[in-house]
């Protein structure tokens, strides 16, 4: 399987794995051109999340290789890490940020466009239950994205605060710890509920999880090989 570059903002190119084609074809299936409508206005709100992001790590030196959508969400390709745990902290929180401060914008507009009946009432069966919908979804993201485990935002936040009084390898373990706990809660809570997407899910945060104890391991190990092993340095982040 391949990306497909779409178009570059701001000097980041972004791109779409082949596989995130599916999603647009199952929802337009299961719910007409409202469904599509859906998948490609979250998708929107993810792109601008990852690229909050992907500018927040540029501004601190961190180099971005581009933002690659995948039918579960995206990410953000960066070269590096920063420095020091108050950039990892702020690169980490700019895409929650972006979701908050969008989600308070559009709050009070759209309520007074839609009124609370279908406010509150989100769904898809006609167009402004839709675009309630993907209101409510903006929200969801930033709290899912909270969550204090790697790869989500919360965990490099937690690596953040812990990397200030810990190693960066300890504080990447313990963050990958709780990263590999919500995996398996999520996994049994998709098998017990036989919800495939959420078990796809945990697949992912398992895997991306372990790949990053990986990289740190390695870079660890690069460091102390060539006498720069003192992980309570200012080059860790």
């Amino acid at each position: 399987m391949r990306n497909v570059k779409l178009f570059t903002l701001f000097g980041i190119p972004l791109y779409i794995h082949i596989t995130f084609l599916i999603l647009p074809v199952l929802f337009y299936f299961n719910s007409g051109p409202k469904g599509v409508f859906l998948v490609l206005f979250v998708f929107a709100c993810v792109t601008l999340h990852e690229l909050s992001h992907s500018l927040t790590a540029r501004h601190y030196g961190v180099q971005v290789r581009g933002i690659t959508l995948f039918p579960i969400g995206g990410v953000a390709s960066i070269t590096s890490y920063p420095k020091k745990p108050g950039q990892e902290f702020l690169i980490a929180l700019a895409g929650p940020m972006f979701n908050i401060i969008f989600t308070i914008v559009l709050f009070y507009p759209l309520y007074r466009l839609l009124g609370p009946d279908i406010m509150f009432r989100p769904s898809l069966r006609t167009w402004p239950n839709t675009f309630a919908y993907a209101f409510w979804i903006n929200p969801m993201l930033a709290i899912f994205n909270l969550l204090p485990a790697f790869p989500m935002d919360g965990g490099r936040i937690l690596r953040s605060f812990l990397a200030r009084r810990l190693t960066f390898r300890r504080a990447t373990e313990i963050a990958v710890g709780i990263g590999h706990f919500f995996a398996l809660v999520f996994g049994i809570a998709g098998i017990l509920q036989g919800n495939i997407m959420l078990v796809v899910i945990a697949i992912f945060i398992y895997m991306a999880a372990s790949s990053e104890e990986f990289q740190v391991e390695l870079m660890e190990n690069i460091k102390e090989t060539m006498g720069d092993g003192d992980s309570t340095s200012i080059n860790r982040p």
